[in-house]
């Protein structure tokens, strides 16, 4: 990489935040993506995981802003889905009308007859009222539907406890389960699995008729952690060289219109079909890179720049890095160190006892079709 290269990756940076700075009407000529039916990738809000509303696949069948309760043998959450539980297994009533169930072979059913799965040691279904549902199964016992919980932020309710009915206020424990989003009406379905910031979407299940108007996969780029890179990164690199002081102006510029270049709810489009990169506002690009160091990696691009400004690590300790801009250490592919990202989707991250990594990279490299 020589001086021009890196100049013009530290322009192209500027000259895209500034025109991430114009109004919309300023940027009606802006490049458009290539026509596709649905997004590939949305940008979401949150911390502890994607706010589900970001993620445009529905309001996940809840409705009001009610409390976790008690109702009978029954828990209802705080969005109004009742959780019934039995030996022939565990059924989730949504306020939407949308009725699923987790039967005790671990499949999941639909009263319409789709069915998905199976997850034979059980599931966390996230609801989108932030209410959640664990189900523990065991296949080689009697009964198979062993311990189901139903919780909120601050408490845990155990509706099912040993193979059959209790009604216990528990304490958090720990759940090796897959976990699983009911997005859209209740009965879309999908599996999360995180990659420090990016969150792979798997459908698992959805009612046929929608089948056609729902993604079989998407990915979720968590711009919390992201942004607050770039503020790290500004701070941390105070070095006299002009290339370094140049490259951070940038990123500072960067980091202060975060919001209009990454802001929560926007779905992206593919940029180039042979490639997985996808735009954003105001010039920039990020693209999915899978081989090189510290691969998975995300990295960001800016108007013409033939190289990324910043790359994302794609695991549970993921770290940002400075593409090197000083010309006399052009054997150094970064600046630095790198810059560790705030924890982020930490209960959402691959898991190495149930293969979770290489199931979440499949799910992005299906979009390469």
């Amino acid at each position: 990489m020589g001086r021009t290269s890196r100049a013009l990756a530290v322009f192209g940076l500027l000259v895209a935040v500034a025109t991430a700075q114009r109004p919309a009407a300023e940027r009606s000529s802006a490049k458009r993506p290539p026509d596709a039916p649905l997004p590939e990738v949305v940008v979401a809000s949150g911390v502890d995981g994607p706010a589900l509303g970001d993620l445009g696949l529905g309001v996940g069948g809840v409705a009001g802003e009610g409390a976790l309760r008690w109702d009978g043998a029954d828990v209802v959450t705080a969005g109004g889905v009742r959780v019934a539980c039995r030996t022939a297994g565990v059924k989730l009533d949504f306020p939407s009308g949308r009725e699923l169930l987790l039967a005790p072979d671990g499949h999941l059913h639909l009263r319409s007859g789709e069915s998905g799965g199976p997850f034979v040691g059980g599931c966390e279904l996230r609801l989108a009222d932030g209410c959640f549902v664990r189900v523990a199964l065991s296949p080689g016992a009697e009964v198979r539907v062993r311990d189901v919980v139903v919780g909120d932020a601050t408490r845990r309710l155990q509706p099912w406890r040993r193979g059959s009915p209790n009604a216990e206020v528990v304490r958090e424990a720990g759940f090796c389960g897959a976990r699983l989003l009911c997005l859209g009406d209740g009965g879309d379905v999908y599996r999360a699995i995180a990659l420090g910031p990016l969150v792979t979407l798997d459908r698992v299940l959805v009612p046929s008729e929608r089948a056609a108007a729902t993604p079989t996969e998407r990915l979720v780029v968590l711009a919390d952690p992201i942004v607050e890179s770039l503020h790290v990164m500004q701070r941390q690199h105070r070095e006299a060289k002009a290339e370094v002081r140049e490259a951070m102006r940038a990123i500072g510029a960067l980091a202060q219109q975060a919001d209009a270049i990454l802001p929560p709810g926007a779905a992206l489009q593919r940029a180039e079909r042979d490639r997985l990169r996808w735009l954003l506002r105001g010039g920039f690009a990020i693209e999915y890179e899978a081989t090189g160091p510290l691969a998975p990696r995300l990295q960001l691009f800016a108007g013409d720049s033939p190289l990324p400004m910043v790359e994302w690590t794609l695991r549970a300790d993921s770290a940002a890095f400075l593409t090197n801009p000083v010309d006399d250490l052009s054997g150094k592919r970064w600046h630095g160190n790198g810059t560790r990202l705030a924890r982020a989707a930490v209960t959402l991250q691959a898991r190495a006892d149930l293969y979770e990594q290489g199931i979440a990279l499949a799910v992005v490299e299906r979009l390469r079709k």
